[in-house]
């Protein structure tokens, strides 16, 4: 303990006041460190979930706009009335525009590969439909009928699977990407919180102990002062 203490005493106590500093400058760098890097976890958790909702919304429009034209082939053949043509061509735009925004917006490989099957599918049965529409027009109504209760029928199965797991990818990886953006906020805030209180304690016992080696000096200058001559 003795040698300990004379090591200590031949120190000088400048090197002893920029070491105590430096330490305190240490935790302040960690401490920020520690907090940037939980920034940046969150952050990029929000664009994980800012980057699927793109695709997860082009899928839903896309299903909802094919159903709407399954709705307007089958009002075009009960009735032959024009308009369901017109809307159901617009709405194929739609859905194919949709799909192509889904490609585009796709996160991962097989996101992508989900919509353009999907949307290849979807483009299979409405070229089906629309023949089933010239055909109807041609006045030979029973054979479109047959054709869409038949094959087109078959087609437009195939695409509502695969329309089906397409939208579940989608819905899957925006409800990971949200469901992880709380529980990491909560455990950023903890381990935030319990480094700050480490730092706060190293703080002071760094600064206690700069305290006593500046006041030693002083009190046993004092204690020489103060002594009374033999």
């Amino acid at each position: 303990m003795a040698d300990i203490e004379s090591v200590q005493s031949k120190v000088p106590l400048g090197r002893k006041v920029r070491a105590g500093l430096g330490a305190l400058l240490a935790l302040l760098v960690i401490l920020t460190g520690v907090a940037i890097a939980l920034v940046v976890n969150l952050s990029r958790g929000e664009t994980r979930v800012k980057d699927d909702v793109p695709y997860t919304t082009a899928i839903a429009s896309a299903s909802l706009d094919a159903k709407s034209v399954a709705n307007d082939q089958r009002g075009f053949l009960l009735t032959g009335d024009v308009m369901y043509l017109r809307e159901a061509d617009q709405r194929a735009a739609d859905a194919r525009r949709e799909f192509a925004v889904a490609v585009q917006a796709a996160t991962t490989e097989e996101q992508r590969g989900a919509a353009r099957e999907s949307s290849a599918g979807f483009d299979r049965w409405w070229t089906a439909t629309r023949a089933e529409f010239a055909t109807y027009r041609t006045g030979n109504k029973q054979a479109a009928i047959a054709a869409s209760l038949g094959p087109d029928r078959e087609l437009r199965k195939q695409y509502e699977e695969s329309l089906q797991r397409t939208r579940s990818l989608g819905q899957a990886s925006l409800q990971s990407a949200t469901s992880w953006l709380p529980g990491s906020a909560t455990r950023a805030v903890v381990i935030l919180v319990g480094c700050l209180l480490a730092a706060l304690l190293a703080g002071i016992v760094i600064a206690y102990w700069l305290v006593r080696q500046m006041s030693s000096p002083l009190f046993k200058l004092a204690a020489i002062l103060t002594a009374e001559p033999l």
